[in-house]
């Protein structure tokens, strides 16, 4: 590709870009920490990839987060451009027929605090390559990325300043990834690390637009919700046991009751 059609070729995903920002409200990079974690290697906390595509994603989970037993959420919808979510097809527990007027998005739905119960997110295509082992954007590792809530309007805003300052959209900029010190929890922040303008990298990084696309349009395995983890099994069980216990106790009680009755109606015992 020339100059000119890579140009081209930019200017058609910037306004792509810009439009579903500005609109309200495979493998993963993991946060933990305040680190990014990629595979089986801590990155650590400040990390950069090429942003080559992003959809919206909203995600409620109905239990609480367990770091032994990992569960896809119960409902989850994903939009490029987040007008008319609904929920994904086989999500196992829908809240609602559609995002818009679902309960579980509604403000102060969330457990703890005023916010919502179901996440708003952006869900990232990220490109990262490894240099010691000679890499390129051709053939280099490409996973997802999820913004959380708390993040969002950080990205958005970095997304329109690439638009306004330079017309071209994050897929045209190796962006730097780090976390806000000035919160207890995970902030992140985005800024240019640099920008690409030779042919061979932006020609690379354009090539595997449809592959991101296909990627964060692919919904989660949710197979690991439709089945009960074993310690909630365990527990379960543990509760149907007490309960048996319980009615056994109350049915021991009413027999003994009812002998009692009968002594003082008759004066004596059974067996005298």
């Amino acid at each position: 590709m020339t100059m000119k059609d890579i140009d081209k070729a930019l200017s058609t995903h910037v306004s792509d870009a810009a439009a579903r920002i500005e609109k309200p409200a495979g493998q993963s990079i993991g946060i933990k920490g305040k680190k990014f974690k990629f595979k089986d290697d801590v990155i650590g906390r400040v990390a950069s990839f090429v942003i080559v595509d992003f959809v919206r994603q909203n995600s409620f989970y109905d239990e609480a987060f367990h770091e032994d037993d990992i569960r896809p959420p119960a409902c989850q919808a994903l939009s490029v451009d987040g007008e008319n979510m609904v929920p994904l097809e086989h999500a196992p527990r829908k809240q609602n027929e559609t995002c818009d007027g679902c309960p579980q998005n509604a403000w102060g739905s969330a457990d703890v605090g005023r916010g919502k119960a179901c996440g708003e997110q952006y869900k990232l295509a990220v490109l990262a390559v490894d240099t010691s082992r000679n890499e390129t954007y051709a053939n280099c590792d490409m996973a997802t990325l999820t913004v959380p809530p708390t993040s969002k309007k950080n990205f958005g805003k970095y997304v329109k300043a690439l638009e306004d300052q330079t017309g071209k959209p994050p897929l045209a900029f190796l962006t730097e990834f780090s976390f806000d010190d000035d919160f207890d929890h995970e902030v992140l922040l985005f800024e240019v690390n640099k920008g690409y303008k030779d042919a061979k990298n932006l020609s690379a990084i354009l090539s595997r637009v449809d592959e991101a696309r296909e990627m964060l349009m692919t919904p989660p395995d949710f197979s690991g919700n439709e089945k009960e983890s074993a310690s909630k099994k365990k527990g379960k069980k543990k509760k149907k046991v007490a309960a048996k216990k319980k009615a056994g106790k109350k049915t021991t009680k009413k027999k003994a009751s009812k002998k009692k009755a009968s002594k003082k109606k008759t004066g004596r015992s059974k067996y005298a």
